[in-house]
């Protein structure tokens, strides 16, 4: 489909209110603990491509078009758990920045880039707002710190021992 790709739109939302959101759409889609994350992007009309390391084009992280299908693209080189984050925050642009996209530009559609220039203040928080929904998306809180305190959030919720170390910060967490 050829159209204007326009970037993310900040949901400008507080962190606790994108998290209660998450965790909203976590119990909507019937998301469980281990769940097979691409089977979900399949189920809503997307389609997971993976980017090698000598592919040409290195930038796009998720395309949404104007019917709303959309393609999130992951490394070849990196590892289950990462990945599991990665397709949890590109949902988090699908889910919080596009409609905003969609209603102020109707035809275009939405792409998120792998990085963004820390002088793009309203794409950076656009990045955090995904983070945000990514951690809430896979380790509610109530849960997450269970398995936290019980030493098995990165085997519980499948992400890295990275996210889980951010995640127990963000919640105020002692180690």
């Amino acid at each position: 489909m050829s159209c204007n790709y326009l970037p993310p739109i900040p949901l400008r939302a507080t962190k606790p209110s994108v998290w209660a959101f998450a965790e909203k759409q976590r119990a909507k889609v019937g998301l469980s603990n281990g769940f097979d994350l691409h089977k979900l992007v399949s189920r809503n009309g997307g389609i997971i491509e993976y980017i090698g390391m000598f592919d040409e084009d290195q930038t796009d992280a998720i395309v949404v078009e104007p019917d709303n299908s959309f393609v999130i693209h992951l490394s070849s080189e990196t590892g289950v758990l990462r990945d599991n984050f990665t397709i949890a925050h590109e949902l988090g642009h699908l889910l919080l920045h596009w409609p905003k996209v969609r209603k102020a530009h109707q035809g275009s559609g939405m792409r998120a880039t792998r990085w963004v220039d820390e002088s793009e203040r309203s794409l950076v928080r656009c990045e955090w707002e995904a983070n945000w929904f990514a951690s809430a998306f896979l380790m509610p809180e109530a849960e997450f710190r269970k398995a936290y305190k019980e030493g098995v959030a990165s085997e519980t919720f499948g992400v890295t021992q990275a996210a889980v170390e951010v995640r127990a910060k963000t919640l105020g967490i002692d180690a």
